[in-house]
């Protein structure tokens, strides 16, 4: 068996994504095809620009033109080296959540792991780990990351999964996709207590050639009925990405045939309960502080009678 020898690649950085543009993320990557790979598998904006800035950085890579930078994932080299395949390519990116970076690795030309690194102290990623660790026994009908690893690496937590191949953005879901997505977490097959993913928005669903796949759940909650996850993924795929309108998301959310008033019938969860989810998620401080949404959430809010922080 081939072990990886991950010490033999060169990192450079792209322009765009790694440059001005894009400082928060300081996208990096091995280079070339198998790079550009890797780099595809973490590295998937859905706003426009985003995307542009994306593809040129993807391109600039894959002929190697990027500045030259240190390895940012050698602090993993013993749990890189274990792997027992042929590593030929990795990217690296700094995650929105402060201290975290996520990273990705191919393997004959495919995408094969991402890893979600956080500091010691990072308690969601660890939560991410636990949960994963119970989902698979849940039955629940869409795909959710095979977890490999989660353990400390040094000083880092490290989070690591199967990577998914020849997937893409979900785009955005329809009524009965959405509603299917939070009754099977409200109701596992396994008979388990209800599952809340805690941040279900657009840019953690994929489309895979097995079906939809759900990814980052360092928020998901054993104990959380999935009311939340209904209102949040409405009100950023409004407001963050100007999918839906603000009248359409209070449809969905107050009418008696809207998506949240079916999952409440499915899942069991009287009015009262449904009215206190909406009160705590306009009440709720967001998660971050972007413009564009938190005026969508204030709109939203409004016509619903609510008040918000």
């Amino acid at each position: 068996m081939t072990m990886a020898d991950v010490s033999q690649f060169t990192w450079q950085r792209g322009l765009l994504r790694a440059g001005p543009l894009g400082r928060r993320i300081e996208l990096r990557s091995t280079g070339g095809r198998h790079g550009t790979a890797a780099a595809r598998t973490i590295d998937r904006p859905l706003r426009p620009v985003g995307r542009a800035a994306a593809l040129f950085d993807q391109l600039v890579m894959r002929m190697r033109i990027g500045p030259k930078v240190d390895n940012p994932l050698a602090f993993a080299d013993t749990l890189l080296h274990a792997l027992p395949e042929d590593v030929d390519g990795m990217a690296f990116m700094h995650s929105s959540t402060p201290g975290r970076c996520v990273a990705a690795l191919s393997a004959s030309g495919r995408p094969r792991y991402v890893l979600k690194v956080g500091n010691g102290d990072d308690r969601r990623l660890q939560n991410e780990g636990e949960v994963l660790t119970e989902i698979p026994s849940m039955g629940l009908p869409f795909k959710v990351p095979e977890l490999l690893f989660a353990d400390f690496v040094g000083d880092h937590f490290v989070v690591m999964s199967r990577a998914w191949s020849n997937c893409r953005q979900a785009g955005l879901l329809s009524r009965d996709e959405l509603l299917g997505i939070t009754a099977a977490l409200g109701r596992p097959d396994s008979g388990t207590c209800s599952l809340g993913h805690g941040d279900l928005a657009p840019w953690n669903i994929l489309r895979t050639p097995q079906g939809l796949g759900i990814v980052d759940w360092e928020c998901a909650s054993l104990t959380q009925r999935p009311l939340r996850d209904v209102i949040h993924y409405l009100v950023q795929a409004g407001g963050h990405l100007r999918w839906i309108k603000a009248r359409a998301v209070v449809r969905e959310l107050i009418e008696p045939q809207g998506t949240l008033a079916q999952l409440a019938t499915r899942i069991g969860c009287p009015q009262p309960e449904v009215d206190q989810a909406l009160r705590s998620y306009f009440a709720s401080a967001p998660a971050a502080s972007v413009r564009r949404v938190g005026a969508f959430r204030d709109h939203v809010a409004s016509k619903l009678g609510l008040k918000v922080t």
